[in-house]
């Protein structure tokens, strides 16, 4: 039961962690700037940095951390002979070391059982790292991943504190203790108020997510988490709210586990939840019910502090917030405040079209987003195409692989944009979301690269983040 679960029973130190992705060449430097200290002492691509004035590397982290000094000392491997560089530096002095990865040991793997995990409800086949269920504090660091704090060991905690490793962004999902076990399935997810003091206390900046689920940590209950982490210390920087996403193949999921499921199974934290999308009149209420809150702590605290996912308000066709309210983008790696970005792009083109190069004037150009944007990127591009004489075409891609609920463009595959394009006559360039590639592999969600996309639809396909981007592309 989440009820008996101590502070101290979080973790051993010594506990066993499992890990994946581990690389094959740990603390492999994959780039050294010009100009910087690793090339004025001989740092080249393909090093191994093995060591920091004794300490062997766990990750980048480390590095930062064990080099932020005067004197250092480093092993590196070349060729498989380690050298060793003694290097007095300027501490504002930049390293200008890239490496191919970020953590030397892999990505620390989840040991929960979310009910809406998103890593259950794909199938094989993906981007390799798809199927890693990570829960891994340094990513979060790094990256802005969300972690759930359940599988950290004290000596995690340790190095947080005595690194300072932050911000963190933690998954939250409910402050009731028995409800967040079950979000997380997990029983030492009930420690969720202690583990956010743990972090107050060792002066750590931290972000909190809830995932919104109809039914079940709405309503009375995200009062109830929003009143609790309010009365959280002033490390807490932002609360987002976001919905739950379901795939097809996790409704699938769902629909078969009372079934499939042990009579054990079914008494685990979480096992038996209701997981659905929310309606547009349920997006509405969540909307409204956050907008009190909102209105609350701008009076209090002088900032919005809370914040929605932007797909609450394109559910149900509402305004997206303006973004003076999104209190300077602090979940913006989350997608929190996307869609404002882009619409307020979109309207700085319009207002200096005059100075658009003519050479856009005429320009055809395909756009593939999401069916969940797709009004709001019509009537957008609408503007930008009457101002600046460009010729954009939207193309809302319907989701029939992950299922017509997942409707945002991030989550688009390379197979359904060559189901959509493939044999389209034309040879317009086809501009597609920076959201729909990893930054660490340049792949899609089904590891088709940007060459065989180009390859398959004999066309070019250009990736942009903004409008701009688009008309700049065009003008170039």
């Amino acid at each position: 039961m989440a009820g008996v679960v101590r502070l101290e029973d979080i973790a051993a130190p010594t506990r066993t962690r499992r890990t994946a992705l581990a690389p094959d060449a740990p603390g492999l430097v994959q780039h050294v700037a010009r100009g910087g200290l690793a090339e004025e002492i001989g740092i080249e691509p393909g090093d191994r940095i093995v060591r920091v004035n004794g300490h062997p590397l766990r990750d980048i982290l480390d590095f930062q951390f064990y080099s932020s000094v005067e004197e250092v000392l480093l092993e590196v491997e070349r060729d498989g002979t380690v050298v060793l560089c003694e290097v007095e530096r300027d501490l504002e002095e930049p390293w200008g070391i890239t490496f191919a990865d970020p953590t030397n040991d892999g990505i620390h793997v989840c040991e929960n059982a979310c009910p809406f995990c998103f890593i259950k409800q794909i199938p094989k086949g993906m981007r390799r790292s798809l199927h890693v269920m990570d829960d891994d504090y340094r990513y979060s660091m790094l990256h802005g991943s969300f972690v759930t704090l359940t599988n950290l060991t004290e000596d995690d905690w340790r190095r947080i504190e005595e690194q300072r490793l932050g911000p963190m962004h933690v998954s939250v999902h409910a402050t009731n203790p028995e409800l967040r076990a079950a979000l997380v399935g997990n029983p030492k997810g009930a420690l969720i108020m202690e583990h956010l003091a743990r972090l107050e206390r060792a002066g750590i900046d931290y972000h909190a997510q809830l995932v919104l689920c109809p039914g079940v940590n709405d309503g009375p209950e995200l009062d109830r988490s929003l009143r609790d982490l309010s009365a959280c210390g002033p490390y807490l920087k932002s609360i987002a709210g976001v919905p739950v996403g379901l795939t097809r193949f996790g409704l699938e999921r769902q629909s078969r586990r009372v079934r499939l499921s042990r009579p054990c199974v079914r008494t685990m934290p979480g096992a038996m939840l209701d997981m659905r999308r929310h309606t547009p009149e349920e997006a509405e209420a969540v909307i409204e019910q956050a907008e009190t809150w909102q209105r609350r702590f701008r009076a209090e605290r002088g900032e919005t502090f809370f914040h929605l996912g932007d797909e609450f308000y394109l559910m149900c066709d509402r305004p997206i917030p303006p973004a003076s309210t999104y209190d300077g983008f602090p979940q913006i790696e989350d997608g929190i405040g996307i869609t404002r970005m882009f619409i307020d792009d979109a309207r700085a083109v319009v207002r200096r079209a005059k100075r658009a190069p003519s050479s856009v004037h005429g320009r055809p150009a395909i756009i593939a987003c999401g069916t969940l944007i797709g009004r709001t990127m019509e009537r957008e591009v609408a503007a930008v195409n009457a101002a600046t004489g460009a010729r954009l075409d939207v193309v809302p891609v319907e989701n029939t692989f992950f299922g017509s609920e997942i409707n945002v463009s991030g989550l688009l595959t390379g197979r359904e944009l060559q189901r959509v394009f493939t044999g389209r006559p034309g040879s317009e360039p086809l501009f597609i979301s920076t959201t729909m590639l990893s930054r660490r592999t340049n792949t899609l969600l089904d590891d088709i690269t940007l060459d065989d996309l180009r390859t398959s639809l004999q066309r070019d396909v250009i990736v942009a983040e903004h409008l701009s981007d688009v008309i700049a592309a065009l003008a170039a």
